[in-house]
């Protein structure tokens, strides 16, 4: 369900970036903004202290490089210890090998800090309604052969990798299809062949790369 600002509870926000003008920046412009609350932290370690005593924030903006971070491996262990927190890459300079890394390793998207204000809000809007964001300019230098691979799906397939992408498991895609949990696990290992992916998880990603709807 999307949050609607008229009914829901405020959206609490970590923002943790080394920079003190980024957070400065960050923070007058969230706090400025109905139906969000803002939090500070200058440090992986930080963060952690931060979300220690809060319990847990809706969406937490990491930035990819600063002090006690160790890559991918800081941003999985974040997700690991935070179920309930919505993990983003908060960077202007990471790859995108790194991000689709994060977005396997549990993030719930990447937002780039040249992004607009008022599509940041929007983007953070989406991440806290339990949505993945990343930018339509996000692309892989495979995205030829991806795209050509993504019009070998039928129907059938498309449904259920839409269905996979806003984080539908087989029961209930299979519920919603009418169809049985075993049809829709041979459809899932067509997609993954037909996308050269792994695993579900995998399919998704390159799935929100190809922007493939």
């Amino acid at each position: 369900m999307l949050y609607n600002p008229k009914t829901a509870k405020p959206i609490t926000l970590l923002i943790v970036d080394d920079h003190q003008l980024v957070r400065e920046m960050m923070y007058t412009f969230i706090s400025n903004q109905d139906n969000f609350e803002a939090t500070l932290a200058d440090s992986y370690h930080d963060a952690l202290a931060k979300i220690e005593a809060a319990g847990s924030f809706d969406v937490i903006l990491m930035d990819a490089q600063m002090p006690g971070m160790d890559g991918i491996v800081s941003i999985e262990s974040l997700v690991r210890a935070n179920p309930s927190s919505s993990i983003v890459v908060f960077s202007g300079t990471v790859s995108n090998e790194y991000v689709q890394e994060a977005l396997l390793a549990g993030a719930k998207g990447y937002i780039p800090k040249s992004l607009p204000f008022k599509s940041l809000l929007s983007a953070i809007t989406l991440i806290a309604s339990g949505e993945v964001f990343v930018p339509s300019t996000f692309s892989t230098a495979n995205t030829d052969s991806a795209k050509s691979r993504y019009f070998n799906l039928s129907d059938s397939e498309l449904a259920v990798l839409r269905k996979v992408r806003a984080g539908w498991s087989n029961k209930e895609i299979a519920r919603e299809m009418d169809a049985t949990e075993v049809t829709i696990k041979m459809h899932m290992r067509a997609i993954c062949i037909k996308l050269g992916a792994k695993n579900r998880t995998q399919a998704a990603v390159i799935a929100l790369q190809e922007q493939i709807s």
